[in-house]
């Protein structure tokens, strides 16, 4: 490695959290870890291309943090509802909400399932679910993210 080049990897771990990380790691190995991070990082967006549902509800800002707030409540067994979504993401409007919730239930992404809470007998509210379909290529994503994680960690842990 270049003379500048290791400068710059020094400077840069100055500004990060090296603490953080699972193992310690040796200065002279920065530079190979962040090459890892890179490699890992370009992987995991090559495969959400093969993901069409993952890659339709993660493509914006905007659908990404509706399938979050989708997602976080049939992890945790809530009704979740547009207007709910509406108030869960205040910076956007109930209409754009309602787009995006509209746009992935004709995909077939998110579907309508009865409220979880059985004394809210009101038909009108629809409880939105991810798609079965959704949700296996969501955990599948994320479990080759998380085997490439480990095998970094593995790595970087055997090395002094």
């Amino acid at each position: 490695m270049k003379s500048r080049d290791r400068d710059r990897t020094i400077e840069i771990s100055e500004k990060i959290n090296l603490e953080n990380l699972p193992f310690k790691i040796n200065k002279n190995k920065l530079n190979e870890l962040f090459t890892d991070i890179a490699e890992d990082f370009s992987q995991t967006l090559k495969n959400i291309n093969d993901l069409k549902k993952i890659k339709w509800c993660l493509s914006t800002a905007k659908k990404a943090k509706v399938f979050s707030v989708i997602y976080l409540a049939n992890e945790n067994g809530k009704s979740i509802y547009k207007e709910e979504i509406s108030k869960l993401l205040s910076e956007y409007s109930y209409k754009t909400i309602a787009t995006i919730v509209d746009e992935g239930m004709a995909k077939g992404y998110y579907v309508e399932l009865d409220p979880v809470d059985k004394k809210n007998l009101d038909k009108k509210i629809k409880n939105i679910r991810p798609s079965l379909d959704v949700m296996s290529e969501f955990y599948n994503w994320n479990i080759s993210r998380i085997e490439r994680s480990y095998k970094i960690i593995e790595k970087f842990k055997k090395t002094p």
